[in-house]
């Protein structure tokens, strides 16, 4: 049901359930949370990869799990809950860089995986949809993630209605970084990873913490702590040997050599 690897600095992780468009269940959210905690500290990895088999990015959580888990009382339902929220934040959360490759649909927890990642690429056959309203449900544990990336206001049309968005559309408000054409969807994941790897690792991570600080707080507010992070970098072994490498016209000693 889901397909681990790492190789060549990057770590993939495909959901491999085509024939149930890709919805997860408790198996494979522990697979996934495994993965990234097995990579977090691995420096054999530097970045990785969510992506899916088939036509369908994911459908979000399989209804028959999500029903079994309200059948054991409220406390074990809540703990169903957190555990699957859990999955969300360690994406988010994750100390290497994920990038989504999206190909088809997403809808439900499959868009709230859409929004946990760093950066998400989507084919221009992709397609989202919040539709939990219409089974009743809402999208609770997803929703930090995506509200985050959308904003307040168009999540609150898009739980409300269920309403289907093509990939241009989610480009435009912002829950996806690149849209392609379906035949350039792996170029551009390449392209990403490519990038993504220049940087230093433990760069890469502390500008992601750097957004969390900053984030809707007005400069004033963090002026102390980032000026200390900066300085606490440029003294850091890391960007002593980028700073140095970057003068004498080598490259980085993070940065992969090049092949053939």
């Amino acid at each position: 049901m889901i397909t681990i690897t790492l190789a060549d600095g990057i770590g993939r992780i495909e959901l491999a359930r085509p024939e149930k468009k890709n919805c997860f269940n408790g198996d494979m959210l522990a697979a996934i949370d495994a993965a990234i905690a097995d990579w977090a500290d691995n420096p054999a990895c530097r970045a990785i990869v969510l992506s899916a088999l088939g036509d369908t990015f994911s459908a979000g959580a399989d209804l028959a799990w999500m029903a079994a888990q309200a059948d054991g009382g409220r406390a074990a339902n809540i703990a169903g809950a957190k555990a699957l929220g859990g999955v969300f934040h360690r994406i988010a959360q994750s100390k290497k860089p994920v990038v989504g490759r999206i190909q088809g649909g997403c809808r439900g927890g499959g868009v709230g995986l859409a929004a946990a990642v760093d950066i998400a690429v989507a084919s221009e056959r992709a397609s989202f949809a919040l539709t939990e309203v219409r089974l009743g449900l809402l999208p609770g544990v997803i929703s930090p993630f995506v509200v985050e990336r959308i904003g307040p206001s168009r999540a609150r049309a898009l739980f409300m209605t269920g309403e289907t968005v093509d990939a241009q559309e989610a480009w435009r408000i912002g829950l996806v970084h690149h849209v392609v054409a379906h035949d350039q969807l792996d170029a551009k994941v390449q392209q990403v990873l490519d990038l993504l790897v220049l940087g230093g690792p433990d760069a890469l991570l502390s500008c992601k913490r750097l957004v969390d600080l900053v984030a809707f707080r007005q400069p004033e507010e963090v002026f102390e702590r980032t000026a200390e992070l900066i300085a606490d970098a440029r003294a850091s072994t890391e960007a002593q040997e980028g700073m140095m490498a970057f003068l004498t016209k080598q490259p980085a000693p993070w940065v992969p050599s090049k092949k053939g």
